[in-house]
């Protein structure tokens, strides 16, 4: 029993914790709503406008702007309905019913969000439901229209993602690409095909990684543009964004490799000097990367961009290894598994801050290694030759 409470309630915590600064904006927001349309605008008890205000400000994991203005709408909307169909129905449990059975085919003609109906749908329950007194329904649409307006400011304006977050999403994709790494290393050090095939699941299995990272830098993004407590990080954000558009490049590549490397261990493509050495280079990658994650949650600006430019330095100088003949492969099969992970090299490279132009002149030239037949061993020899003489078809045949 204790085992199964204990983390319940650590987990209680955490949520409490992280919601500590939202809870109090809400309290705030529905409280100054109720104030602004009782004082303000001189209307008796209004309840929508706290309510509205709330109804905005909900708790959500991918909440934005956008969102909560199309969640303020719904609300204003659904007030309106409920007010003009009471009017025309007049009151009862069928008129209730009716009325908010309208107003939920009107929110879903209007917009397709999920949220922007259920809104629409409480809002007209409520005036539905709620007697209202003698001429005070416009009051209860200004009402709604003061709570919705008031929140929708405070999430436009007030910092609701910290820099710690988008931060740790990068760290989290570096770790990602830097775990699928080092199992490609573990599987050519130990010539184990079936590692190589671990590596690619989890490189598979990554993509909510690259969603999470996507939806945090999205939200900061959009802070840094509305909200002006956020402004100055705006070039962090943006070259951030690059960073994870990049590193997700990587990522897919990183699966394309491990599946080129499942086959080509089975096929003892690359000899075992070859092999374990391209097993180094492939772990010193992976702690690049990793380090790379780090440099990025530095939160001293000076520091982090020094962290990722010696990153970069690093990864451009490993980078100029990536030839074939640097690790042996004289097959087909093994000079294609080298020349898989130059993409994936320029991707990390580019997500250390390189431009295209630059991380490709990091790269060895291939152009050096003689002419493509010869290199990959692309002509047939003279087995192969005699062999496919004896299966053709003759002169005289089908």
């Amino acid at each position: 029993m204790a085992n199964r409470l204990l983390p319940y309630l650590r987990a209680g915590y955490h949520r409490c914790k992280a919601s500590i600064s939202q809870s109090f904006v809400m309290a705030l927001c529905a409280v100054t709503a109720y104030l602004f349309a009782e004082h303000v605008l001189g209307h008796a008890s209004p309840v929508f406008a706290a309510v509205a205000a709330l109804l905005t400000l909900q708790f959500s994991g991918d909440w934005r702007t956008r969102r909560a203005l199309e969640v303020a709408i719904g609300c204003m909307l659904g007030v309106t309905a409920g007010v003009v169909l009471t009017h025309i129905l007049g009151n009862g449990p069928a008129q209730a019913i009716l009325i908010v059975f309208v107003a939920t085919l009107m929110a879903r003609f209007l917009n397709k969000g999920a949220v922007f109906a259920t809104q629409m749908a409480i809002q007209a329950t409520l005036v539905a439901m709620i007697p209202s007194a003698q001429g005070s329904s416009l009051h209860t649409i200004l009402d709604a229209s003061v709570g919705g307006a008031i929140a929708w400011i405070a999430t436009a304006v007030v910092p609701t993602v910290r820099l710690k977050r988008p931060r740790e999403a990068i760290r989290k994709l570096t770790h990602e690409i830097s775990a699928v790494l080092l199992g490609t290393s573990e599987a050519l050090e130990a010539n184990d095909s079936t590692l190589a095939w671990h590596a690619l699941i989890r490189a598979r299995n990554s993509q909510s990684v690259i969603v999470e990272a996507k939806e945090v830098l999205g939200k900061a993004r959009e802070g840094t543009i509305i909200s002006p407590f956020q402004w100055r990080h705006r070039e962090h954000i943006r070259r951030s964004l690059l960073t994870a558009e990049k590193l997700d490049l990587a990522l897919r590549n990183s699966r394309v490799f491990s599946r080129r490397l499942t086959h080509s261990i089975n096929s003892l493509a690359l000899p075992e000097e070859g092999a374990l050495q391209f097993s180094r280079f492939l772990k010193h990658t992976a702690q690049l990367v990793a380090g790379l994650g780090e440099n990025y949650c530095e939160r001293d600006p000076k520091r982090r961009e020094s962290g990722i430019r010696q990153t970069l330095s690093q990864l451009m100088h490993l980078a100029a290894e990536l030839a074939p003949d640097r690790f042996h492969a004289a097959t087909v099969e093994g000079q294609a598994l080298i020349l898989t992970f130059r993409p994936f090299m320029v991707d990390l490279m580019e997500a250390a801050g390189a431009t295209h132009t630059e991380a490709l002149a990091a790269l060895p030239n291939l152009a050096s290694f003689g002419s493509p037949a010869e290199d990959l061993d692309l002509q047939p020899s003279a087995a192969q030759r005699s062999a496919a003489a004896s299966t053709a078809p003759g002169r005289n045949g089908p």
